[in-house]
């Protein structure tokens, strides 16, 4: 009889060896599964939104999103409403239209994001993080707008004496509309006067007067909720001929924010330097 028991005590052990072997190769498995989303210092990779600014589409942002797409990222460019291929009649768009297009790309995942805006859609992710902070991992500006509550894009942009855009901006008659004066000329080398030609041609190919609704709105929130708002960085763009730099680093400095990153870029450097700017990000994702 002693010697059956030690039998069954040793087929016990065996069982619960198998078993935990089993649960290890399982376990193992579901961490291979999801890999793509793992970083190289084995941190979850958070999903990034990035935003257009005014003028411009979505088609900015597609090298970058195919460069952290490659590198395992998830990435959702907005493409807001009246920009692009999007014919949406003007009296339907506003700010808050705007803010309702992020909310969506950011609640469609279930973990809270890295949140990027350019110029107009600097204003756009302060607002939208406003009221949604614990979806907010970071707020990057590149060479973005940050209004302080009650202040609009377009308030801030008329204090820019530096900007080269001010001044060849021009309204349509019942002001729904903003343009920029004789764009084939203007526009490029506003935006984009560091790029190639055929940089040049195709951010000018793609030109589209602006909504001036959503510009010329105020935000409105409150300061604690923004800076509850996760980690917020800012990429300056020292050769900006639209939002020049000083003036850039004195809206990040208006919104404490001390982690930045520099480029010697105009203001378009998603198209003169990809390349450069999709590292930033990646800097910024593991910081």
């Amino acid at each position: 009889m002693k010697i059956l028991k030690n039998e069954t005590m040793l087929s016990l052990k065996s069982l619960l060896n198998v078993q935990l072997i089993l649960l290890s190769l399982i376990f193992l498995s579901s961490c291979s599964d999801n890999i793509d989303d793992v970083g190289e210092d084995n941190t979850l990779k958070s999903p990034v939104v990035l935003v257009h600014g005014a003028w411009q589409a979505a088609y900015v942002w597609e090298g970058i999103k195919n460069s952290l797409v490659q590198d395992g990222y998830q990435v959702k460019v907005v493409n807001l409403k009246g920009h692009g291929a999007d014919n949406t009649p003007l009296n339907e768009i506003s700010f808050e239209v705007y803010t309702q297009q992020i909310k969506e790309a950011v609640n469609s995942f279930d973990q809270p994001v890295i949140l990027v805006g350019h110029s107009l859609g600097g204003a756009l992710i302060t607002q939208t993080a406003a009221e949604m902070p614990q979806k907010i991992n970071k707020l990057v500006y590149v060479a973005g707008f940050i209004p302080k509550t009650g202040k609009s894009v377009l308030d801030y942009s008329i204090q820019d004496s530096g900007s080269q855009l001010g001044p060849l901006i021009e309204f349509n008659a019942d002001h729904t509309l903003a343009g920029v004066i004789n764009p084939n000329l203007n526009f490029a080398a506003v935006f984009v006067q560091d790029g190639t030609d055929q940089q040049k041609q195709f951010v000018l190919s793609n030109y589209k007067q602006e909504p001036l609704a959503p510009v010329a709105t105020p935000l409105n929130y409150t300061t604690d909720n923004y800076q509850s708002a996760g980690k917020k960085y800012y990429v300056f763009t020292t050769a900006d001929n639209a939002i020049s730099y000083p003036y850039q680093q004195q809206m990040a400095s208006d919104a404490g924010i001390t982690r930045t990153f520099t480029m010697n870029a105009g203001h378009s450097p998603f198209i003169s330097k990809p390349n450069e700017l999709s590292q930033i990000l990646r800097e910024i994702s593991k910081d």
